[in-house]
């Protein structure tokens, strides 16, 4: 899914593209409750398999979580950890709702199938609620201007295949996943102690919608700014051109800067 990001950023970087556990197994093997302290673990084994130094982490989504875990349990590890849109709820202040519509997902799709509960899913991560508390925003680079007349890439054939392919993870996702990572804690205090090594984004063009929120909310937490990014949730996929571009320029940013 990350093919065509990862391709322009090997033009100036070494870049190594992990899949969790969960994709990377055998069709019709057996998935239990999955853990973002797991996928962690993955990681630094990945990273110390395959890095003399300490690298730059980028992740998004469920990714994100996994790797704001990584940083809090194994800092020495990354060198920078870019997290775009952690849907992390216990940052929301109208966690305890979100975290009830969340189980109500997982409910679904045991009782109905993915369908429904995919449906509910995309109500509860695109419906639009105001900012609590706003951080300060930056975008670095030059892409923000006239990025209103610029449209997503359209897909690969290659890609599409792809998310053919993903639909089949689609109800391990929702039962088993979806639940244990956007209600994983979040220890704030380390977090604070790496800050200068951590920085949240958000897609331009998903602000206000649930994850776009709940990185609002680790900025502030932190204490630094909310980086928006080309796209929207999905924007390392539908805009990697510019994704690319956008990540570069964190690259030599300093996160509080």
């Amino acid at each position: 899914m990350l093919d065509a990001l990862a391709a322009r950023l090997a033009e100036r970087h070494r870049v190594v593209s992990m899949s969790s556990r969960l994709a990377s197994a055998p069709p019709g093997s057996e998935h239990g409750e999955q853990s973002p302290k797991v996928y962690a673990e993955d990681t630094v084994g990945l990273i110390e398999a395959l890095f003399d130094e300490p690298p730059t982490v980028f992740a998004f989504s469920a990714a994100a979580i996994t790797t704001l875990e990584l940083l809090t349990r194994y800092p020495d590890h990354l060198r920078l950890a870019i997290v775009h849109e952690p849907p992390v709820l216990g940052l929301l202040p109208d966690a305890e709702r979100q975290r009830t519509a969340i189980e109500a997902v997982r409910t679904a799709a045991r009782a109905e199938g993915p369908g429904e509960a995919a449906r509910l899913m995309t109500e509860i991560m695109t419906t639009l609620a105001p900012i609590a508390d706003a951080p300060q925003l930056r975008h670095p680079g030059d892409w923000f201007e006239g990025y209103a007349e610029t449209s997503p890439e359209p897909p690969t054939p290659e890609l599409l295949e792809v998310f053919a392919g993903l639909s089949a993870l689609q109800p391990v996702f929702l039962e088993r996943i979806l639940v244990p990572f956007t209600t994983n804690d979040v220890d704030l205090a380390a977090l604070r102690a790496v800050a200068p090594r951590l920085v949240p984004v958000a897609g331009i063009d998903s602000c206000g919608q649930l994850p776009y929120r709940a990185a609002a909310a680790l900025a502030v937490g932190l204490g630094v700014p909310l980086t928006e990014v080309p796209g929207g949730h999905l924007g390392p996929v539908e805009r990697p051109g510019q994704f690319a571009a956008a990540l570069e320029t964190l690259e030599a940013l300093p996160a509080g800067g």
